[in-house]
């Protein structure tokens, strides 16, 4: 089997996802990505900060607890955050179908995507995979290695960052050097 981490006809990204709170009712806040676009090239990495619905100021929940671990406060998201449609066309104008979007949480980051798609009315066009899709072809020293690179350094737990620290350790392993960072397109 063919590396995916080596296949030319797809892209390679990670997704981050910050949210109001982990349980029941938490929306999302932040999204991440942290896009590999070749060994010769920066991963490019941003964020959009999402403004919540006023359905989600309604009935959602804000959880201090969340707060204090990403640092991002209720009136910073509702004063800068983008509206749920931007940040929807943002993300699948970048990702689009063609993109193999990673993430170290699925199954939360997809139900935080569900969120905010139906309540921008949008179809999601990019399809999420486990952080493990990427390092499977990877040798028991390649896994120990990235467990070491991901264990120096604790998450900072805002989305752009952590995608891009997933991003650059995962490539520092395939490529054997640390890659650099640059921004994505706004």
């Amino acid at each position: 089997m063919k590396n995916i981490l080596n296949r030319s006809d797809r892209r390679i990204a990670i997704l981050d996802v910050e949210a109001s709170a982990l349980e029941a009712g938490g929306y999302p806040i932040e999204v991440g990505v942290a896009l590999v676009r070749g060994s010769s090239e920066p991963i490019g990495v941003g964020a959009k900060l999402i403004r919540p619905t006023k359905e989600w100021l309604d009935i959602g929940v804000w959880s201090k607890s969340s707060e204090a671990v990403h640092g991002i406060p209720l009136e910073r998201v509702q004063r800068d955050g983008e509206p749920v449609e931007k940040v929807c066309d943002w993300l699948n104008g970048l990702l689009g179908a063609r993109t193999i979007v990673a993430t170290d949480a699925p199954r939360y980051d997809q139900d935080w995507l569900d969120t905010l798609f139906a309540a921008a009315g949008r179809e999601q066009k990019f399809r999420i995979f486990d952080f493990q899709v990427l390092t499977r072809d990877f040798s028991a020293d390649q896994h120990r290695h990235l467990a070491y690179l991901l264990g120096r350094d604790s998450p900072p737990h805002r989305a752009a960052a952590d995608a891009g620290r997933l991003a650059s350790r995962l490539m520092e392993i395939q490529w054997g050097y640390p890659p650099r960072e640059g921004p994505l397109p706004r």
